[in-house]
């Protein structure tokens, strides 16, 4: 790690470079997001959010779940949700390319109002933020994860850790659950394509 000054404004180095992920002209730009499967993260908080922790992958842009989903306290402003999303790099490690953390009510407005409205039609919920703890036993639940709003993103493989927390007196921070997933961005398909693809997985099902 040794850089020579060459004067004011320049230096001279010689040696490697490694930004730890894949940069190229296809870093960022329209994507799709696929969907590969959920664990638990590292720190599971008091109660898991799906169980069972399993999801069926239907195909680009939508997965199948039967289990319960269980938000595991009100929906208020004392809920907030911490996201963190990391990609995984050439030397295999994962660096965080995104960190944020909202009330449970406005990040949903934000990023997840499709998941939110398919949720509140599988479960017959009505109403809008806040709300009282949700807890639905879900069978072959339907959903696009297509994710609302996110910036151009680089491609490659994924993990994304959702921790919701319990904001108690004192800013004291109680884990209710955390849910990792892993995915990639890809690429975005031309709609076309997509139709195309869709055809055939129809055809391969009837």
């Amino acid at each position: 790690m040794k850089a020579n000054k060459f004067n004011r404004t320049h230096f001279v180095y010689s040696g490697f470079v490694d930004s730890g992920v894949d940069v190229d002209d296809s870093v960022k730009g329209p994507y799709d997001l696929n969907f590969h499967h959920v664990s638990h993260c590292d720190k599971r908080g008091k109660i898991d959010a799906l169980i069972p922790m399993k999801v069926s992958k239907l195909n680009r842009t939508h997965f199948v779940y039967s289990g319960r989903i269980d938000l595991g306290a009100d929906a208020d402003d004392n809920l907030k949700v911490r996201v963190v999303a990391a990609n995984k790099g050439t030397n295999g490690r994962y660096n965080n390319v995104i960190d944020i953390e909202m009330k449970v009510c406005e990040i949903v407005q934000k990023f997840g109002m499709i998941i939110k409205e398919s949720v509140f039609e599988h479960c017959n919920i009505s109403g809008k933020c806040p709300l009282k703890r949700v807890t639905c036993e879900m069978k072959n639940w339907l959903v696009n994860y297509n994710i609302e709003n996110i910036p151009a993103l680089p491609y490659g493989e994924y993990r994304a850790d959702a921790s919701f927390m319990k904001i108690h007196q004192y800013n004291r921070r109680e884990l209710i659950s955390c849910t990792r997933a892993y995915g990639s961005v890809t690429p975005k398909i031309p709609t076309i394509q997509k139709k195309i693809s869709s055809s055939k997985f129809n055809n391969t099902m009837q």
